[in-house]
């Protein structure tokens, strides 16, 4: 995959039919905050996630909100991505990205997790 870095105000859209990348009516634009720590050729996107429905910009699913993301070095598997030193690992207990996701986040404060499904923004399929 290309290099891909999206802006630190990046655009989504969140309605009845979930979150989406480009206007739709009866969606409504929000801004999802974006950290671009990493800017090189093997980077992406993980997502981070809390419980705090006042402070996430969409939901996931009952209960878990994104807050925003951060880019790092690393590479998609599939959709999800996969931090350097991370592949195949489900990173959402790892401390080093909840720490990431408290210097980033202010409204974090040791309630955040990590998560690398964020391969939907470039336009990777589910498998």
């Amino acid at each position: 995959m290309e290099n891909r870095i999206l802006s630190e105000d990046f655009r989504v859209y969140v309605g009845e039919g979930g979150v989406i990348n480009h206007p739709v009516p009866g969606y409504q634009e929000r801004i999802l905050p974006t950290v671009n720590r990493y800017r090189g050729n093997d980077g992406g996107y993980i997502a981070i996630y809390s419980h705090n429905a006042s402070q996430g910009v969409y939901s996931v699913e009952e209960g878990i909100y994104v807050i925003g993301q951060i880019r790092l070095q690393g590479k998609y598997i599939g959709r999800i991505f996969h931090p350097a030193g991370y592949e195949e690992q489900d990173i959402s207990a790892v401390e080093e990205f909840k720490r990431l996701a408290d210097e980033n986040f202010s409204v974090c404060q040791g309630d955040c997790w990590a998560g690398g499904d964020t391969g939907g923004w470039f336009g990777i399929p589910l498998e």
